[in-house]
């Protein structure tokens, strides 16, 4: 059954009805993809900082905008206080940066942030790419039923990394680093992983790094896209 992620403050629950509204982005896809008819079934999902809501519901009614429907069931996920963030490099191309988004987002990272090495040959942020960045996420969530959209956010100065930087427990994968088992002693549920520009980190880029550990990733040398889901799996799992 079609799952759509959609904005808590367009949702309107009272009783066992559903109103969703200001949505036509999800109303066109209903109609002109899925072809929907009166009393087809759908699930719809919302979001806080705690919960998430899931509702499988039957179609009563619809416009160019709204959508009513019936409640059939509910189901409520709690969001973990495991908080695991990656922090990649800039890539040289965004359909990499597309790519990791994807996939980060089906393996529930929590949050993706952006950042801006001096290898970096993108360094500003593109408002129509990061709209398509938003797109890629939110498409992903819905085609893997993940119970929670993640934050994508660029970091636009060396100050705003360092600030960051500050108060995360910074994990960057490398190969003979210390092994990644050592991990284990890290007790905090507020982790990110830092994967490379292409061409490592200068010495500039390091010194913004200086509290960070730095593990043993692979025995290869992996793309930054491969190395993303392997450093996230290795902190989820630890």
């Amino acid at each position: 059954m079609q799952l759509f992620h959609v904005d808590a403050g367009k949702i309107r629950v009272k009783w066992n009805s559903i109103e969703i509204f200001s949505v036509p982005v999800l109303l066109s896809q209903l109609r002109k993809v899925l072809r929907i008819k009166k009393w087809d079934k759908i699930c719809v999902q919302y979001s806080n900082k705690e919960w998430t809501t899931r509702h499988e519901l039957s179609i009563q009614d619809w416009t160019n905008k709204d959508l009513t429907g019936e409640i059939i069931s509910s189901q409520i996920f709690s969001i973990s206080e495991k908080n695991i963030s990656m922090m990649i490099a800039m890539p040289n191309k965004r359909e990499k940066a597309e790519l990791i988004v994807q996939k980060l987002t089906e393996i529930w990272v929590k949050s993706i942030y952006f950042w801006v090495s001096e290898h970096s040959i993108i360094r500003q942020r593109n408002e129509k790419k990061a709209e398509r960045l938003d797109k890629i996420s939110h498409e992903a969530v819905e085609q893997s039923r993940r119970i929670q959209l993640p934050e994508i956010k660029f970091l636009k100065s060396e100050n705003e990394l360092k600030d960051f930087v500050d108060w995360k427990n910074i994990i960057i994968a490398n190969m003979n680093g210390t092994p990644y088992w050592e991990l284990a002693k890290i007790e905090s549920n507020d982790l990110c992983g830092v994967i490379w520009p292409e061409g490592w980190f200068s010495p500039k880029d390091l010194k913004l790094f200086d509290w960070a550990k730095i593990i043993d990733l692979w025995e290869n040398v992996l793309r930054m896209e491969t190395a993303s889901i392997v450093l996230w799996w290795l902190l989820k799992n630890m």
